[in-house]
């Protein structure tokens, strides 16, 4: 009888830790740093995006979270193939036990999200009504010390700068591309595969592969422009001889890289990934 109880004692134990293990254990200070996102979806009706705008949607920036409750988010954004860069606008958010974490911003926004990868990664998905989008932020730096009052005013470090120039980067990109920037036949879906590089002296060099509404290169393009940071780790693009313009944020100490190309008629995001 006694050898029971303490087989049965024992196995509660192993189960009650088998739970503690791994059981999440997060809170507001878990969520703290600037995180480079990007987001796509759609605005239909019902959403605050006035109606000419509605359709599809993309957006690039960053989020500083400062681990007692309170994020400022700055951002471009496309609404229907219009790009606005947004002014910075504060809010809240709580994060619960199971690591996941609801937000509200000054301007109504709201989201939830997951936070995955110890930190280093979070999954979102926006609440507002009307609004049909989801996407994933990155670590970019993480403040240096825990009573950093002046987080929000302060710049980020400089390793986003230098992180960008040290390697070449594999990307790959889908959205919409239409008038004036892209005229028919090539207008419509899009989306392609390559490489890019970035040297120190503000250019870049980049190789791609589309599929331009169905219509493929048959060759790889090579192409060249300038890059200049604009802030932090936020850089502006400038592409030679075809004039295209996009918005960059640097993220994971440069080992990763987001694009959000700003010409009138496209909705278009970028992912890269140092090689």
């Amino acid at each position: 009888m006694i050898a029971k109880t303490m087989f049965v004692l024992g196995v509660c134990a192993l189960s009650a830790a088998a739970q503690s293990n791994f059981a999440p254990r997060c809170n507001n200070t878990t969520l703290r740093g600037s995180y480079a996102f990007t987001a796509k979806g759609f605005t239909v009706a019902g959403s605050p995006v006035p109606a000419p705008l509605q359709g599809p949607f993309a957006s690039l920036g960053t989020a500083v979270y400062d681990g007692r409750g309170g994020v400022v988010l700055t951002a471009s954004a496309t609404f229907n193939g219009l790009t606005q860069a947004l002014p910075p606008v504060k809010g809240t958010y709580t994060v619960r036990p199971d690591c996941t974490f609801v937000s509200t911003l000054e301007n109504g926004a709201t989201f939830y999200a997951s936070i995955v990868d110890g930190a280093r990664e979070l999954l979102v998905i926006q609440t507002t009504p009307g609004v049909i989008a989801a996407g994933a932020a990155l670590l970019q730096n993480a403040p240096r010390r825990n009573d950093d009052d002046d987080f929000f005013e302060r710049g980020r470090p400089n390793s986003c700068r230098i992180g960008l120039t040290r390697g070449v980067y594999g990307f790959i990109s889908e959205g919409f591309a239409g008038p004036p920037t892209v005229p028919p036949p090539a207008a419509g879906a899009l989306a392609g595969v390559g490489t890019v590089a970035f040297d120190t002296n503000g250019r870049f060099r980049l190789t791609a592969v589309r599929s331009a509404n169905g219509i493929i290169d048959p060759q790889p393009l090579n192409l060249t422009g300038v890059y200049t940071f604009t802030q932090d780790c936020n850089f502006n693009m400038t592409f030679d001889v075809v004039g295209f313009h996009f918005n960059g944020t640097v993220a994971a100490s440069g080992d990763r890289v987001s694009f959000l190309e700003t010409d009138p008629g496209t909705t278009f995001v970028v992912q890269a990934k140092k090689m």
